[in-house]
């Protein structure tokens, strides 16, 4: 079964951009997106999704509730958080402890740095995959 990567940005052109780039470099992958966290929870229900690269501030609900929900129903995601507010350290205090960060990245987004997130979360969901923790 391919892997699926959800993409959820409020930012409709950064989302398209994303999109484009994203579909070219893992065209293997199964792409979806959503516009906030709400609907990033909804598509989250309907598909069998293993990476979500999401940013935090998001109207509706932002990225850091949406995590929280969604590791409520599949703890293994893989999540790579976009964001150019809070850095890491205060994010992860933001939320409190027990919130684990998979990657964070600072906006304006390097690619290579994208890459190598989805890259590593990929071989994660691979691995987890292989010893039977990942797909449900």
């Amino acid at each position: 079964m391919p892997t699926t990567l959800m993409l959820v940005e409020d930012d409709r052109d950064t989302l398209e951009i994303l999109s484009v780039v994203l579909r070219r470099k893992y065209g293997d992958l199964q792409l979806c997106t959503a516009e906030n966290g709400r609907k990033g929870v909804e598509l989250f229900k309907e598909r069998d999704v293993d990476i979500v690269i999401t940013d935090v501030n998001m109207p509706e609900m932002g990225g850091v509730a949406m995590v929280q929900a969604i590791r409520g129903i599949k703890p293994q995601v893989q999540f790579i958080f976009i964001t150019a507010d809070a850095g890491r350290a205060t994010l992860e205090h933001s939320v409190g402890a027990g919130f684990k960060l998979d990657h964070y990245i600072e906006k304006p987004v390097d690619y290579h740095d994208l890459f190598s997130a989805i890259d590593e979360s990929l071989a994660t969901v691979r691995a987890m995959s292989f010893n039977g923790t990942g797909k449900n």
